[in-house]
């Protein structure tokens, strides 16, 4: 019999990245069950991105250690299934982007807060920077099951874009309608930092991972 090459993405260290997704929500549901949950369901629970921002948690507990590798290695995967339409991928160059992509999120993590202290708004922004964390964890959750449909079920690019475009614009205007007085008293300081802490990085990563 002929042997019958799969022209989609199919080695097996994609298969236990995806493995290793679901062992990390395993470890967040049995540390906290209802953080997760509450992270899965924030898009439509505003509620709960309030309490966070109220108790102002640390970033180096165990659980958010937990989900910020989740999210890097989300992203990682998203683009590395995406390219791997245009050439072929290997674990080598998988390991490469997740070490930029992570650094690069750490980076402009770290900018943020730098930022919001120097100038003295921590307290102002708080809700508005846990409300951008936050709803970019439930989109990279929301990701998990759609890049498993896509990389073994149904290989449709299109399909793939399609819903990336819409979380992320509906990450967007979550972020806007929930901060909308924040936004629209300093609209011009809000421009300029979308454009330079969101849409930058964005066209950086992209022109980054075509090389």
């Amino acid at each position: 019999m002929e042997v019958i090459e799969r022209s989609f993405l199919s080695q097996d260290w994609i298969t236990l990245l995806f493995l290793l997704c679901f062992i990390l929500i395993g470890l967040m549901k049995l540390y906290k069950p209802q953080l997760l949950l509450g992270y899965t369901i924030a898009f439509f629970s505003q509620g709960f991105i309030e309490k966070r921002a109220e108790k102002n948690p640390s970033i180096f507990t165990p659980f958010h250690i937990l989900l910020y590798l989740f999210n890097s290695i989300i992203v990682s995967i998203t683009i590395t299934v995406y390219f791997s339409k245009h050439r072929e991928q290997n674990f080598l160059r998988f390991i490469s982007l997740f070490a930029f992509i992570f650094v690069f999120l750490s980076t402009k993590l770290i900018l943020n807060y730098f930022l919001a202290h120097i100038f003295d708004i921590e307290k102002k922004i708080r809700y508005f920077l846990f409300t951008k964390s936050g709803y970019q964890y439930t989109l990279s959750i929301w990701l998990l099951p759609i890049l498993v449909f896509y990389q073994y079920w149904y290989s449709n690019v299109t399909m793939l874009l399609v819903f990336i475009a819409l979380l992320l614009i509906f990450r967007v205007f979550l972020i806007i309608k929930n901060n909308k007085k924040l936004i629209f008293s300093n609209f011009f300081y809000f421009i300029l930092y979308f454009c330079t802490l969101e849409l930058a990085p964005l066209l950086i990563i992209y022109k980054t991972t075509k090389i």
